[in-house]
C-alpha cells in the first residue's frame, strides 16, 4: 500500500476538494479567503499560500508556465498520483509550554553600564583635580568636563532603568 502524502488543510481544499488546475496566485489565495472560516488578511494568505506553491513545485507536484503576473500553475502527474491526505489541523496539537525568557542579559548590561559610569564618574574627579591645581585651565577643561557630566547622568539612568526592571522581574518570580 501506498504511503500518504499530508499536505496543509487549506492545499488539499483547492487542489484537491475544488481541483483547481492552471491558476495564478491570486485566484487561489482568492479562492481560500472565499472557503476559509477565518477572515484573514490578503496579502498574509497570499503569503503563505506562495510559500506552500514554491514547496509544491520544488517537489514537483506543480509546474509553471509565463512570468510575473501571468505566472500560472498546473498539477503534475506526479501530484495526481500521490496518495494526499490534509494535514491535522493544529488545534489537536498541545502547544508545549513556553521557557521563561532568559533576563541575564540586562544583569550584564547594567553590569557594563555600571563600569562605564564609575569611569566617567573618574573622569570628572580628575577634571575637577586639573581645575583646581592649574587653574588657567579651567577655560579648556570645564567643556570637557560637561561633557563627562551629561555621559554619567545618562549612564546613571541608564543604570537605575535596568535595576527597577530587574527588581521587577526579581520580585515578580518570588511572588510565583
Amino acid at each position: 500500500m501506498k504511503r500518504s502524502t499530508k499536505i496543509s488543510a487549506i492545499m488539499h481544499k483547492l487542489l484537491i476538494e475544488k481541483g483547481m488546475d492552471g491558476f495564478s496566485v491570486i485566484e487561489l489565495r482568492d479562492a481560500s479567503l472565499s472557503i476559509s472560516d477565518l477572515r484573514k488578511e490578503p496579502d498574509e494568505a497570499r503569503k503563505r499560500l506562495y510559500r506552500q506553491i514554491l514547496r509544491f513545485v520544488r517537489n514537483g507536484w506543480l509546474a509553471s508556465e509565463g512570468e510575473g503576473r501571468d505566472k500560472r500553475y498546473f498539477q503534475t502527474d506526479l501530484f495526481r498520483s500521490l496518495n494526499v491526505k490534509p494535514k491535522v489541523g493544529r488545534e489537536n496539537v498541545t502547544s508545549p509550554v513556553k521557557p521563561s525568557p532568559d533576563y541575564s542579559v540586562l544583569r550584564h548590561e547594567r553590569n557594563q553600564y555600571k563600569a562605564e559610569l564609575e569611569i566617567v564618574l573618574g573622569e570628572i574627579d580628575e577634571y575637577q583635580s586639573l581645575n583646581r591645581r592649574f587653574p588657567e585651565l579651567e577655560q579648556k577643561l570645564n567643556p570637557m568636563l560637561q561633557q563627562a557630566r551629561y555621559r554619567s547622568a545618562h549612564l546613571f539612568g541608564k543604570v537605575n532603568v535596568l535595576t527597577n526592571v530587574i527588581n521587577t522581574i526579581s520580585s515578580d518570580v518570588a511572588e510565583c
